[in-house]
């Protein structure tokens, strides 16, 4: 097993992963460059704790270039950020990178999931689906723990007809509460939905993946 490596000694080049407008705002992993080694390249799969990054995977400059090549890390096109512990990066809704305490990313992440969720209740209640559609995948995004955006994603599909869109929704919130928690507020959502007053949904992109990443410590 290699060393730990010291954060300090590291700076932020990028992260690893390529992103989509449906995948905003998300926390992302960082690829790390060695400060004394700039040839060092450290991409995950690795954890960190304690101010040090383990079991990274290490690639040289030329390797490196050819994953932001095939679309595999994104590479910041302005100066590198020194690591810092109990720090985040993450992509706001623009495609601004942002490295700040995990506290404030924190914080600025559940203000971005409030806000959307009750805009998108407010789209249910006005009939327009596909608004509400974007809204609740905008606040999943920020915050994949709360049980709202998935149940306002259900009532849309089950305002349309669409029992798989549906039951989609209700796995992915299964780890988040007990089924007849999920049940009991997708049950709400389509009441609140004025039939006669329905917009049908034209382009709508695919739901957010919301993959989970390691976050430093």
């Amino acid at each position: 097993m290699a060393d730990p490596i010291r954060l300090d000694g590291l700076q932020i080049i990028g992260y690893a992963d390529v992103l989509a407008e449906t995948m905003l705002p998300s926390v992302v992993p960082p690829v790390f460059q060695s400060k004394a080694e700039p040839n060092r390249i450290l991409l995950p799969p690795y954890h960190m704790n304690a101010g040090f990054l383990y079991n990274a995977t290490e690639v040289c400059e030329a390797e490196l270039k050819n994953l932001a090549d095939d679309q595999e890390v994104t590479l910041f096109s302005l100066p590198p950020w020194d690591a810092k512990k109990e720090y985040d990066l993450w992509v706001d809704q623009s495609f601004v990178p942002r490295y700040e305490s995990r506290s404030k990313v924190t914080e600025t992440l559940l203000s971005i999931a409030d806000k959307n969720i009750a805009e998108a209740e407010e789209a249910l209640r006005a009939g327009d689906l596909e608004r509400a559609d974007r809204l609740s995948g905008i606040a999943a995004c920020a915050d994949d723990r709360r049980l709202a955006p998935f149940a306002i994603q259900a009532a849309i599909e089950r305002a349309k007809g669409n029992k798989a869109g549906e039951q989609l929704m209700a796995e992915l919130a299964a780890s988040i509460a007990g089924g007849h928690s999920f049940e009991a507020t997708v049950n709400y959502y389509p009441e609140t939905i004025p039939r006669s007053n329905l917009r049908p949904m034209h382009n709508v992109a695919m739901k957010p993946d919301r993959r989970k990443h390691p976050r430093a410590a």
